[in-house]
């Protein structure tokens, strides 16, 4: 059975709205998959509201405003007509492109010419987002599509990559149980990008600190990599305040007084998940009993 990842923007949160490198990868724990389980009466009050069979009806009949004929709708709908539904267990508002495993299920099932070429895939998987989420860069669909880390340029080109295993250190996510609203966030930080000391304290040196860390990380070097985060976790700390979660903040500062861990925004901040960084995750761990946490 085919699934769709979701995705983790690991490095380039905010600044790739200002043109930096960012580097985006599937996760696997999260994911969505096509079913016709006959239980679906059961489970239909628990899954997402964005994955029900009657949201995706919804979604098929959009997506006939597309310019060009993208996909089979006419089978899609049949297919939802006669029980299928998209099962999930990714959160909502969490930054982990729920919407885009959507549009890489639909894709992936009913397109009718599937492009080969990245660009191009790119390309049609954003036309699908756009249709029923809005602006797409079409990022989060590709990946959840591909099933494979992608390296942004500051150009906008892309272009698949594989990561080392971690030999070293430890990745991990943190749950601050708090949903949040990405709209107002973004706003905040477009606005402060008007003020030229904001570009020259905080965007100009965290996009050249994503640029290293995402060499670092391909060319597995733990070291190098926690120099940059440390850097970008202490400016963003600084500049970008209401995308910490208050009760994540002391344990924000405690990483950067010790040494010992690094905290960064996950997507658009403000709630849902966070980044952390640590050389010793046994070491660091008792400083987040009091979330849930989920190692990369």
């Amino acid at each position: 059975m085919n699934s769709y990842p979701s995705k983790i923007l690991l490095l380039g949160e905010y600044t790739i709205i200002q043109n930096s490198a960012a580097l985006a990868i599937p996760y696997t724990h999260y994911k969505s998959y096509w079913s016709d389980h006959p239980l679906f009466d059961h489970f239909k009050n628990t899954i997402e509201p964005s994955f029900s069979k009657q949201s995706l009806q919804k979604i098929a009949i959009d997506l006939k405003s597309l310019d060009r004929p993208l996909l089979d709708l006419n089978q899609l709908e049949e297919d939802l007509k006669n029980g299928l539904w998209l099962c999930t267990n990714s959160p909502m508002g969490y930054g982990l492109g729920s919407s885009g495993a959507v549009c890489a299920a639909i894709y992936d099932r009913y397109g009718l010419q599937k492009a080969v070429q990245l660009s191009l895939l790119k390309q049609d998987l954003a036309l699908l987002e756009h249709s029923f989420h809005g602006k797409s860069s079409g990022i989060d669909p590709l990946i959840a599509y591909i099933k494979q880390p992608l390296w942004v340029h500051a150009d906008k080109s892309i272009h698949s990559i594989d990561l080392p295993k971690k030999k070293e250190g430890a990745i991990f996510l943190i749950d601050s149980q708090l949903p949040r609203i990405s709209t107002p966030l973004i706003n905040f930080f477009v606005e402060s990008c008007e003020q030229p000391a904001f570009n020259q304290s905080f965007v100009a040196p965290v996009s050249l600190a994503v640029d290293k860390a995402i060499h670092a990380l391909i060319e597995g070097n733990f070291k190098d990599l926690m120099q940059s985060i440390r850097l970008i976790s202490e400016l963003q700390l600084a500049y970008l305040s209401p995308m910490i979660p208050t009760i994540a903040r002391k344990l924000w500062q405690e990483g950067l007084d010790s040494n010992d861990f690094y905290l960064k925004i996950c997507g658009a901040g403000g709630g849902g998940f966070m980044l952390g960084f640590a050389y010793d995750w046994e070491k660091v761990k008792p400083h987040f009993d009091a979330f849930e946490t989920l190692q990369l």
